[in-house]
């Protein structure tokens, strides 16, 4: 490999920045995109349900810290289901892994969705969240796999649909949740979504003969790329990443109805603003991330969100909360899919082992903050606990720069 060459891989900036977007969309891809759209839709259903469900269970007794647990079910859920994925993922092929995971998840919310006392309901979605984590990383593998070339893009493109299904997902929910639907027959329905995908993908697989990603590494998760100091800056960088979004979208309808005063659909319909923003940046990195190199792509949204995010803490106006939450989306919207995409590049043959560590960080973001945020609410308000949550954002500017001082250091060394 030419010194050329191995500094467009190590600094994200290929001579294929200019392939086209229609390039990758294969049949692979494709299945990948379709799998991500319902996963969005999977994604924000809790954050839709989650005014009903605390009213249910703070009826039954609970606080807002003991429905906070739902958090840690779907974080220690999201560990084992990412462990096991990237253990296996390389090994068994992407795409089996793909459709067993999707039937896994739906036969999950069917029973969850059953499961009336809290701790029942926990282990159920615990379970939900070992199925769902199993099946992002088989996609996430199998769609960077299938475009070595490009993984930036193709990952923020993958991801933007995602946030396509998470934009219009609430706005449904809320829809039906508002003329009188049981909350957990929205559970159940969206398991029919994933029953079908799965009995579709599997015929896909069945079809194609395929073996994606099999025996790719043969060697399932490698801890010790933790000790690549780019490689623990990206494992950071997913983790605040999900740590600021995911305590922002589980609590925001609730935060709405609370601080401003909306109804239920104008407080679900926010989590669909934070979604909008999120696919618009999404596919603005698809197209420059390749171009500007991926510790400057993150590096801007890391500066985008200082600025921003105190917009949510300095007013109760409806409008200043919903301009807050959109640009908030904004500014987080390409830092996983590009972090995702610089770890696939600096261990190619290990996309499924990489996705599964990214994974673990970022489900850790999603319990260990959200909890804390429903913690400090009960103690002081939202705001506060937003507030708290902001410090995250400085650290994440940090940890960008490092990252780019690496890069910079590894571009010189190739030279």
């Amino acid at each position: 490999m030419s010194q050329e060459t191995q500094q467009a891989d190590k600094t994200g900036r290929s001579e294929t920045a200019d392939v086209s977007l229609a390039s990758f969309l294969t049949p692979v891809t494709l299945l990948g995109l379709a799998g991500y759209l319902f996963i969005g839709t999977a994604a924000v259903l809790i954050p839709s349900v989650m005014p009903f469900l605390t009213e249910e269970y703070l009826a039954a007794g609970l606080t807002l810290g003991t429905v906070g647990y739902i958090f840690w079910a779907r974080a220690g859920g999201g560990v084992v289901g990412n462990l096991l994925a990237g253990a296996v993922s390389d090994r068994i092929g992407y795409h089996r892994l793909v459709w067993i995971a999707a039937l896994a998840v739906a036969a999950t919310l069917a029973l969850t969705s059953a499961a009336l006392p809290w701790l029942l309901f926990l282990a159920g979605f615990a379970l939900i969240s070992i199925a769902q984590a199993s099946l992002t990383t088989g996609i996430n593998a199998m769609v960077a796999d299938a475009n070595p070339d490009s993984r930036a893009r193709a990952l923020n493109v993958l991801h933007g649909v995602y946030a396509v299904g998470a934009t219009i997902s609430p706005l449904v929910f809320g829809f039906v949740l508002q003329l009188g639907v049981r909350w957990r027959w929205t559970i159940a329905a969206t398991g029919l979504i994933w029953l079908v995908y799965g009995g579709i993908s599997s015929l896909f697989y069945r079809s194609n003969g395929s073996t994606a990603g099999e025996g790719a590494s043969g060697q399932g998760l490698d801890w010790g790329m933790l000790r690549n100091a780019g490689f623990l800056s990206l494992f950071l960088i997913a983790f605040i990443y999900n740590g600021v979004a995911f305590s922002l979208l589980a609590w925001v309808a609730l935060f709405m109805q609370e601080s401003a005063g909306l109804g239920t659909l104008a407080s679900i319909s926010s989590v669909s603003v934070f979604y909008v923003a999120l696919t618009a940046g999404r596919f603005i990195c698809a197209a420059f991330a390749e171009r500007i190199g991926y510790a400057r792509t993150l590096l801007i949204l890391a500066v985008v969100l200082v600025i921003i995010y105190p917009l949510m803490l300095l007013s109760t106006d409806p409008a200043v909360l919903m301009i807050g939450v959109f640009f908030t989306g904004l500014s987080l919207s390409g830092l996983f899919p590009t972090a995702l995409a610089y770890g696939s590049r600096l261990y190619p043959d290990k996309s499924g082992a990489v996705t599964g560590l990214l994974n673990v960080a970022m489900t850790a973001g999603a319990m260990l903050p959200p909890w804390w945020t429903g913690e400090l609410a009960d103690i002081w308000s939202f705001q506060t606990a937003l507030g708290i949550n902001y410090s995250m954002a400085w650290i994440l500017i940090g940890v960008c720069l490092v990252l780019g001082r690496l890069e910079g250091r590894t571009a010189r060394n190739s030279e």
